[in-house]
């Protein structure tokens, strides 16, 4: 377990080609959106050297290290954030470093390795695996091996950030932290306990990799058999033994949150922040906007732990948030498919769409379709809404404007006289 005197002798190694101090931002907006009456203060580590914590505890642990030791060079495993720190740490003091990746981490992560002058090794498809290669080629050639999580050195250095935010908020009343193997929030814990014992530490993980959510509430080091989801900085299918340690003597509360409430979290982080997060980083907005958890009233932080996000990821992301909030919809309509008719009744589909003032994306044509009958054509419209309400005011315009709409899935239509129709329509006519 980390102690506060190894957390500030960390703190101490800020510097050129090593970490910064990051600052705080609150963002009125978001936080108009987050239910309850803390004034939430984003810790902005998407600003921290190589676009995540991990160069904390990297830095730490191999500026730590002998010179005998640093003569024999590094090896780590990371899904990329670490694999960053620990090759810009070694980078500064001129010491080797190996780093194994799985296959799939993020390009810009591998490129961004690559560019701090580590050495790449792609090998598995998850963290896990990629470690257990990492632990052979230390067995096989020697090193040093840097732990993403579970150091007592690495969580002292990832502990500065509890003591940057006590800096900055000193009537601090809770931290929220993203957890993977448990090392950011072991540091943080132990740094804010020992200074303030009454400050909430407060962690978040995926709901497809909760090994420390489930362990904290056991009492047990719990694995999780089978790991999915898109936040790769905390895809992790064990928490640390040592961080677990931690986390039960100094986490207050652990939660989960689904990858939904995590799209929507970037997204809103994005809108209302403007802050580029990684999902990991966005996961503690995640439970926060989904109400997962409640913050006591006054100064809290939230440590955004990451912006190193892949653009075409980010895209996926945003658009999944946008599509579960029904800001971008896809209506489809069917018309009878005779010449004369449909042009008038395309003026009239074109004419409600105008009234309801959305705006068309992207307009689709099927004629030739088994699922379709002979002589009718549908239109499968992607339209840009202003979320749920407005989407449902667009479906009951079109609809008292009678048009014929096909079921999808986020609707609930029922069939009446071969027109379709809202189900508390029916019941209103009833």
């Amino acid at each position: 377990m980390p102690k506060l005197e190894q957390i500030r002798a960390a703190d101490g190694l800020r510097g050129e080609n090593r970490f910064r101090k990051t600052p705080l931002h609150y963002p009125a907006s978001l936080n108009a959106r987050i239910p309850g009456d803390a004034r939430v203060h984003l810790k902005l580590e998407i600003l921290q050297r190589t676009g995540s914590f991990k160069v904390r505890g990297a830095t730490a642990k191999i500026l730590g290290m002998s010179e005998a030791e640093r003569a024999q060079g590094v090896i780590a495993a990371s899904a990329g954030n670490h694999a960053q720190g620990v090759a810009l740490a070694a980078a500064s003091v001129g010491v080797r470093a190996r780093i194994v990746m799985p296959d799939n981490a993020p390009l810009t992560k591998q490129e961004a390795t690559l560019g701090y002058g580590a050495e790449v090794i792609l090998h598995g498809i998850t963290y896990d695996e990629a470690f257990g290669h990492a632990v052979a080629l230390h067995s096989a050639e020697g090193g040093t091996l840097v732990h993403a999580f579970d150091d007592e050195l690495v969580m002292a250095g990832q502990g500065t950030i509890g003591l940057e935010i006590l800096e900055d908020l000193p009537d601090l009343k809770a931290v929220v932290c993203p957890v993977g193997g448990g090392g950011l929030i072991s540091g943080v814990a132990v740094a804010v306990k020992s200074l303030k014992p009454d400050v909430k530490v407060i962690g978040v993980q995926a709901d497809g990799a909760a090994s420390a959510v489930m362990s904290f509430h056991a009492g047990r080091r719990i694995a999780t058999p089978t790991i999915s989801t898109i936040a790769d900085g905390i895809k992790v299918a064990h928490v640390g033994e040592r961080c677990f340690e931690v986390i039960r003597t100094f986490v207050d509360e652990m939660v989960t949150v689904s990858d939904v409430d995590v799209c929507r979290a970037v997204l809103m982080l994005d809108e209302h922040a403007h802050v580029a997060a990684e999902p990991a980083g966005a996961a503690p907005i995640a439970a926060l906007l989904s109400d997962r958890i409640r913050l006591p009233d006054g100064d809290c932080a939230v440590i955004v732990s990451g912006g190193n996000i892949d653009t075409f990821a980010k895209t996926r992301f945003i658009q999944r948030a946008l599509t579960e909030d029904r800001r971008q919809v896809v209506v489809r309509v069917r018309l009878p498919d005779r010449r004369g008719r449909k042009p008038r009744q395309m003026a009239e589909l074109f004419a409600v769409l105008a009234d309801a003032e959305v705006n068309i994306l992207d307009i689709d044509y099927r004629r030739h379709t088994p699922d379709l009958p002979v002589g009718i054509v549908e239109v499968a419209l992607k339209i840009e809404t202003r979320g749920g309400r407005h989407a449902d005011a667009l479906d009951h315009a079109l609809l008292d404007a009678g048009f014929e709409l096909v079921p999808r899935a986020d609707a609930r239509f029922a069939v009446t006289r071969g027109i379709q129709r809202p189900e508390h329509q029916l019941r209103a006519s009833s």
